[in-house]
């Protein structure tokens, strides 16, 4: 936790007007236990009814005990007197603690003040908002502007200039007092770089990637059974390329960017289901930006998907105030992790194959979140992911005149009354109601412009639809093909992401494969729209 003077000191740090309300709501954040006022006297924080490994939390990969309440490491040799004069557990209660404390090995902590982690953010410690000296050869981090100015009166001769002479960064440390020392990712410890960041494939960064400001975060409550173990360097180079690529790929702005970028690596490290879905997008990430890598790089990303589901079906039939954030980050994971591996549409997008399940997993959970997070829907407004639920709840205004030629046309296709191809009351009244929320798709992608994203994408119809149509679709019934043939239009918007590249165009292709020729005069203009050739119309 900042200091009173350290947060007035970080509000006057240049970062973008919207994230100075995200550090001034985070500003006296109390880690979610149960706690005693600080005592006057001595300012210790009392804790009633916590076990040892609750409250002292072990870092297998760094040798040492994390206090889950104060959020630091303690020194080996000053445990007796963190827990008696910090937390008031005077000698009586002390001894199932330092009981505790024996059952590891502990390394000194001058060692730990001079390691560079391989890791960041590494679990249970915040994440700051800092700055470091732009300075050759300095690599200076500090929390305050005012610091940096010191720093740079003393060192280098002048005051310093913000934005010129450093920059921010998300910072870290395992101890406070005598024995603070902030530590970054590595990658920030390279000169700022206006070309390409380097990856394992050389890939350019994603259009849009900036200087990303990052939150200043309490770490949620960590248990034992959380994913604590250090990852494996496969699983490690994974999780870089994540943060230098992949998460700059997903956010649509300075508040999205710094979420997938920040805040989903460290909850990723305290849900092991979450940390999969991680290094299962990066690896399909990965496998689209090296095509070398493409089989190797599926795989791994499978085997991540295929361990994490099991664990997240756990997490969502107990929903709790300490999962809920880690469960909305899953789920739009797992909607990039089935975009980007189904290369062969055969699923027609919205459905399986024929069958009891006709909802591929990602939309059954999109249509029924609400009710799986109803009761932590407040936690999830104000807590650390709160723009996901922001994305979902955004009105789009459609102005009077914002109207489409598309309901006459997709009305048009029902088939008379006489007609050998006559469609039942049932499928008529289903058709109709998609067909109407299809044309409202339409004027809503109209209305939002350059600012259409993906979530847009699948909230103004995937999710709008009905079960009835869903089995239409995947009956594969021709009135449900045309429709599904136009919403290709509106895919087409969003196919410079990688994960939608090529699909339009795939999906079209393969409801051209499935509808009768008599039908293909209905969906010309989205052919045309697309870009599918006469060739593939063609086809048997």
């Amino acid at each position: 936790m900042l200091t009173e003077l350290e947060v007035k000191d970080l509000l006057s740090t240049p970062f973008p007007p919207p994230f100075h309300q995200v550090i001034r709501e985070n500003i006296g954040a109390v880690p979610i236990y149960q706690m005693k006022p600080q005592t006057p006297a001595t300012g210790a924080l009392q804790i009633q009814n916590v076990q040892p490994a609750d409250l002292l939390q072990y870092l297998p990969s760094y040798k040492v005990l994390i206090c889950s309440s104060c959020h630091y490491a303690i020194q080996p040799n000053a445990i007796p007197r963190h827990l008696k004069e910090i937390h008031s557990i005077h000698r009586s209660n002390r001894k199932p603690f330092m009981q505790h404390v024996t059952n590891f090995q502990l390394e000194e902590a001058g060692k730990i003040v001079d390691l560079d982690p391989g890791e960041f953010p590494v679990p249970l410690l915040p994440v700051f908002n800092g700055l470091r000296c732009e300075y050759e050869g300095c690599k200076h981090l500090c929390v305050s502007t005012k610091r940096m100015k010191t720093h740079w009166s003393s060192e280098h001769g002048r005051p310093g200039q913000a934005v010129f002479d450093w920059h921010p960064v998300p910072l870290q440390t395992f101890f406070k007092g005598n024995l603070l020392r902030y530590f970054t990712s590595p990658r920030y410890n390279e000169p700022r770089k206006l070309g390409p960041i380097h990856s394992a494939c050389q890939s350019r960064p994603e259009s849009g990637m900036r200087n990303i400001p990052v939150y200043n975060l309490t770490p949620l409550p960590f248990k034992k059974d959380q994913y604590q173990t250090r990852l494996t360097e496969q699983d490690q180079s994974l999780l870089e390329h994540y943060i230098d690529h992949t998460s700059t790929s997903i956010g649509r702005d300075e508040e999205t960017h710094a979420l997938w970028q920040v805040v989903v690596p460290q909850l990723a490290h305290q849900h092991a289901f979450l940390m999969h879905a991680v290094l299962a997008c990066s690896a399909l990430h990965l496998a689209h930006k090296c095509p070398e890598q493409q089989r190797q790089q599926t795989i791994l990303a499978s085997d991540h998907h295929d361990r994490g589901m099991p664990l997240f079906r756990s997490a969502i039939d107990n929903v709790t105030e300490e999962n809920c954030h880690a469960v909305l980050v899953f789920s739009h994971l797992l909607v990039i992790y089935s975009f980007a591996l189904e290369k062969q549409d055969d699923r027609l997008f919205l459905t399986e194959r024929i069958g009891p399940d006709v909802l591929p997993s990602w939309l059954h959970f999109l249509r029924n979140g609400c009710s799986m997070l109803c009761t932590v829907w407040d936690p999830l407004e104000k807590g650390l992911v709160r723009h996901l639920t922001f994305m979902w709840e955004l009105p789009i205004n459609i102005p009077q005149d914002c109207t489409t030629p598309l309901l006459d046309h997709f009305l048009s296709v029902i088939p008379p009354a006489d007609s050998e191809d006559f469609w039942s009351e049932d499928v008529i009244q289903t058709y109709r109601s998609a067909a109407v929320e299809l044309d409202r798709a339409f004027a809503c992608t109209r209305a939002l412009g350059t600012s259409f994203t993906t979530w847009d994408l699948l909230r103004i119809w995937p999710l709008r639809i009905s079960v009835e149509y869903m089995d239409l679709l995947a009956r594969r019934q021709a009135g449900a093909l045309v429709l599904l043939a136009h919403y290709c239009v509106i895919l087409k918007n969003l196919e410079f992401n990688w994960y939608f590249e090529g699909r339009a165009t795939r999906l079209l292709s393969n409801i051209v494969l499935c509808l009768d020729q008599k039908w293909h005069g209905y969906i010309a203009w989205p052919l045309e729209e697309v870009g599918v050739s006469a060739e593939v119309m063609a086809r048997d």
